[in-house]
C-alpha cells in the first residue's frame, strides 16, 4: 500500500470523474476480456503467452477531458474522432471471427447482421480494418493522454526484477488498474429502516430491493449514491 498511495501522487495527469450521464453512456462501451476457444489438432507447435496484456493496454492513449457532446455526428469522420460514440453496426455475415461484442440479455455475444451500440473510436478504427462498417450516431469527444505510461513501466520493472511477495505485489497494482477505474459509481448499501421512514428513502434514493421484515421495519438494498437530481426537486418544492 506505501508503493501504490506514493507513487500515484506521481501520476502525469488527474484522474478524471464523470458525472453520471456520461459514465452511463461510456459504461455502454465497457466489457470484459473476450475468449474464444477451439478443437483442433497441431504437431510441432510452440506455444506463446502474453505478459501483462490488460497493463499494457493501459499505456494506450486515455481519454482525457471532455471536449463536446456531439448531439448529431453526421459529417464527422471516424478517424478523427477520439471518445465514445453510438454507432450502427455493419457487420458482414461472412465474416470469419466477429470481433465487436454486444450484450443481450446480460450475455456478451460477437454477432454479425446490424445492431446499435456504443463503442469506443480506437476499437471501431480497429474493426474497420476487419470489414465493419458504422455509421455514427451521436457521441462523447474526449482529448487523450498517456497516463498509466510510467505507472505501468514501473511496476511491471518490479515484478519482472522481483520475486516472493514484492513480485506478487507488483503484479497485483498492474492486474487491478485496469478493473479499479472501471467500477461501477452506484456501490449496493443494505439497511434496516423504519417502515414510516419509507417515504423519505423512495424520494431521496435509488432503491434496488425491499424485503419486508416485520410490520414496523424493512430491509432495503439501495444505492449509496444518493439521486441529488431528486433531492434537489424536493427542496425546491
Amino acid at each position: 500500500m506505501i508503493l501504490w498511495c506514493k507513487y500515484c501522487i506521481k501520476l502525469p495527469y488527474p484522474i478524471p470523474i464523470l458525472n453520471k450521464d456520461i459514465d452511463e453512456f461510456v459504461r455502454d462501451a465497457y466489457y470484459g476480456g473476450g475468449t474464444d476457444y477451439y478443437k483442433a489438432f497441431e504437431t510441432n507447435m510452440k506455444y506463446y503467452d502474453v505478459n501483462s496484456l490488460y497493463p499494457n493496454a493501459m499505456k494506450n492513449p486515455m481519454p482525457l477531458k471532455l471536449i463536446k457532446y456531439h448531439k448529431n455526428m453526421d459529417g464527422i469522420n471516424l478517424d478523427s474522432f477520439f471518445g465514445y460514440i453510438e454507432v450502427e453496426v455493419f457487420c458482414p455475415a461472412d465474416i470469419l471471427r466477429p470481433m465487436l461484442p454486444f450484450k443481450v440479455d446480460g450475455k456478451t455475444i460477437y454477432p454479425t447482421g446490424n445492431w446499435t451500440a456504443t463503442s469506443f473510436s480506437e476499437e471501431l478504427k480497429m474493426m474497420v480494418l476487419l470489414g465493419y462498417k458504422f455509421k455514427l450516431i451521436r457521441g462523447y469527444e474526449f482529448s487523450k493522454a498517456n497516463i498509466f505510461n510510467s505507472y505501468v513501466d514501473h511496476f511491471f520493472n518490479i515484478k519482472k526484477s522481483s520475486t516472493g511477495s514484492r513480485k506478487l505485489i507488483a503484479k497485483l497494482h498492474l492486474n487491478g488498474l485496469y478493473g479499479y477505474f472501471g467500477r461501477r459509481q452506484d456501490l449496493i448499501e443494505t439497511v434496516n429502516v423504519s417502515n414510516n421512514n419509507l417515504p423519505i428513502y423512495f424520494a431521496t434514493r435509488i432503491i434496488k430491493d425491499i424485503l419486508k421484515i416485520n410490520n414496523d421495519y424493512s430491509t432495503l438494498l439501495l444505492s449509496a449514491n444518493i439521486n441529488h437530481k431528486v433531492k434537489t426537486n424536493i427542496y425546491i418544492k
